[in-house]
C-alpha cells in the first residue's frame, strides 16, 4: 500500500486513520496571513520628524516673563497662596484623564 491515507494522525491520546484536515479554519502559523502593514501615508517619515525635533530645540521656552516675575513678587511679599484642595482636584482629573481609553 502506498500514499499517505493510511499514516495516523493522534489528537488527544487517540490515533485516529486517514488524512489529516483543516477545521474550522485555522491554519498554522506558517500560513496564516501577515498582519496588515500600513500604508507609508499614516506613518510620519524619520526625517520629517528629526527636523521638527530639530526645530523645537532651537526655540527658546514659551514662558510668560510678566507672569513670572508677578508670582515671584507675591511669593516674596508672603501674598502668594496655595490651596491644597485645587491642587488635589486638578491631580485627580489629570489621572482620570490618562486613565480613559482613547
Amino acid at each position: 500500500m502506498s500514499g499517505d491515507s493510511k499514516i495516523g494522525l493522534q489528537v488527544g491520546g487517540v490515533v485516529r486513520i486517514g488524512t489529516a484536515r483543516r477545521i474550522g479554519g485555522s491554519a498554522p502559523a506558517a500560513t496564516q496571513a501577515p498582519a496588515p502593514v500600513r500604508p507609508a501615508a499614516e506613518s510620519l517619515p524619520v526625517t520629517r520628524l528629526a527636523g521638527l525635533a530639530r526645530d523645537l530645540a532651537g526655540q527658546d521656552a514659551p514662558v510668560d516673563a510678566e507672569r513670572v516675575a508677578a508670582l515671584r513678587s507675591a511669593i516674596a511679599d508672603g501674598r502668594y497662596t496655595v490651596d491644597p484642595g485645587t491642587i488635589a482636584g486638578a491631580i485627580l482629573d489629570f489621572h482620570q484623564r490618562q486613565d480613559t481609553p482613547c
